[in-house]
C-alpha cells in the first residue's frame, strides 16, 4: 500500500513557487524498489528551474518535485528484484530513453538521445529526488558503497564530468602523443572535480576562476595539485601568458570566457563546453583568426551533457580512487548541508559556496 511523504516542487515556468508538500508514494512494481532519499546535491539547474527558467512537469501534473544529484538507500524491493538488498546505497541515474527508443537510447546511450524525447528526473516530465520516498526501476540504480556515503551526491556531477573529460581524450586522440597540460574555466563543482579528474590521469591543470587565492575553490584545486589561476582583475589569456593546453573544458557557461579559452588551444587541441549559456552578452569576436586557427591547428569545439551508466560507474570508481589519493578533498566540495525544511537556503547562490546538499 502506497503512503505519502514530504517532497519539495514547482510549478515549472513560475518564478519562486516552490513550497514543501505531501506527495503519494506508490509500492514497488516488478523491477522496482523504494528508495528513502538521504541527500540531494543543489546545482545550477535546480536554481533556475526554481527561478522558473525552465522545468517540465510530468504529464498530467502542474507541479514538478525537483532535484536530480541523489543518494539513496533501498527500503523495500519489489516483485522478482535480485541483486539488491535493503539499507543498500544507491545514486539515481537522472536521463531516461525516449519512448521512441531511438538508437542511442536502445544502446544505453540516452545521453545521446537524437528524438529529444528523452525525460529527465527533477527536470523533465519526471519527478525528481527531492522527497523523502519514491518507487524507482532498478535499472536506473547505481549501487554506492557505504564507504561515499559522504560525498555520495557528487556521483551524478562527476558523471558529467566523466563524460565531458572522455570526450575530450577521444577528440584530442593523435595517437601519437598523449595531451600533457589541461585547463578549466571555472571552479564550481563541475570545474573542479574536472580539474581533479585530469589530475587523477597525470596532466598538468589549470584552473581558472574569479574568486581570490584564499577561497574555498582555491583550496581545493591547489590540494590537488592543479595550478589556480584568479582571473578577477585580468583576462585570461593575460593570466596564463604564452602556455597552450592539450584538453580545455568550459564550465561557466559566460560566452566570453568560451571563445578566450578556444584561443589558448594547442595544436590538435580540444576545447568541451559543459556549462549553458544565460543572459545575454555581446562580444567581438576575430571569427577569421579563429576560424583560421582551428583549421590549420586541427583543433575541436564541441558540447557535451548528462551522462550513461557507463559514466555513473566510472564515477563511483573514481571517488573511491581519490579517497586515498586525496583522502578527505572530495568532501570539500560540499560546503553546505541543510534539512529538508531548509532547502530554501540551499538554493540561494554564494560566491564562496561550492556545493550544498539536503540531506533528509
Amino acid at each position: 500500500m502506497g503512503a505519502d511523504c514530504m517532497a519539495v516542487t514547482v510549478t515549472p515556468g513560475e518564478r519562486d513557487s516552490s513550497e514543501l508538500c505531501q506527495v503519494p508514494v506508490g509500492a514497488p512494481g516488478r523491477g522496482q524498489v523504494r528508495v528513502k532519499t538521504l541527500a540531494v546535491g543543489v546545482c545550477g539547474t535546480d536554481v533556475e528551474i526554481t527561478s522558473g527558467g525552465y522545468g517540465q512537469p510530468p504529464l498530467g501534473s502542474k507541479r514538478l518535485v525537483i532535484g536530480h544529484e541523489s543518494l539513496l538507500m533501498v527500503d523495500a524491493l519489489g516483485p522478482g528484484v535480485s541483486g539488491w538488498n535493503t539499507g543498500q546505497l544507491a545514486v539515481g541515474i537522472v536521463r531516461r530513453p525516449c519512448p521512441e527508443r531511438c538508437a542511442p537510447c536502445s544502446r544505453g546511450r540516452w545521453d545521446l538521445c537524437v528524438t529529444g524525447n528523452y525525460l529527465e528526473r527533477g527536470i523533465k516530465g519526471l519527478d525528481g529526488f527531492m522527497r523523502e520516498s519514491l518507487v524507482e526501476d532498478v535499472a536506473f540504480l547505481v549501487p554506492v558503497p557505504t564507504s561515499l556515503q559522504p560525498v555520495a551526491v557528487l556521483v551524478e556531477p562527476l558523471s558529467v564530468v566523466t563524460k565531458a573529460v572522455e570526450e575530450a581524450l577521444r577528440l584530442r586522440d593523435t595517437g601519437a602523443t598523449a595531451p600533457i597540460r589541461a585547463l578549466v574555466t571555472g571552479a564550481g563543482p563541475i570545474g573542479l572535480l574536472a580539474a581533479m579528474l585530469f589530475r587523477s590521469r597525470g596532466l598538468e591543470v589549470w584552473v581558472a576562476d574569479r574568486r581570490p587565492a584564499g577561497s574555498p575553490k582555491a583550496a581545493v584545486v591547489t590540494a590537488c595539485g592543479a595550478r589556480y589561476v584568479d582571473t578577477s582583475a585580468t583576462d585570461l589569456d593575460d593570466a596564463v601568458g604564452d602556455v597552450r593546453f592539450d584538453l580545455a573544458i568550459e564550465a561557466t557557461g559566460f560566452a566570453p570566457l568560451i571563445f578566450q579559452a578556444a584561443a589558448l588551444l594547442a595544436r590538435d587541441g580540444a576545447l568541451v563546453l559543459t556549462g549553458v549559456t544565460s543572459g545575454h552578452h555581446s562580444i567581438d569576436v576575430d571569427a577569421n583568426g579563429l576560424n583560421r586557427a582551428m583549421v590549420l591547428e586541427n583543433q575541436i569545439i564541441a558540447g557535451s551533457v548528462n551522462a550513461c551508466r557507463a559514466h555513473y560507474e566510472a564515477a563511483v570508481t573514481s571517488l573511491e580512487k581519490w579517497q586515498s589519493q586525496w583522502p578527505g578533498l572530495a568532501g570539500q566540495l560540499i560546503t553546505g548541508r541543510f534539512p529538508l525544511t531548509h532547502y530554501r537556503e540551499a538554493l540561494v547562490k554564494d560566491a564562496d559556496a561550492i556545493k550544498s546538499v539536503v540531506e533528509l
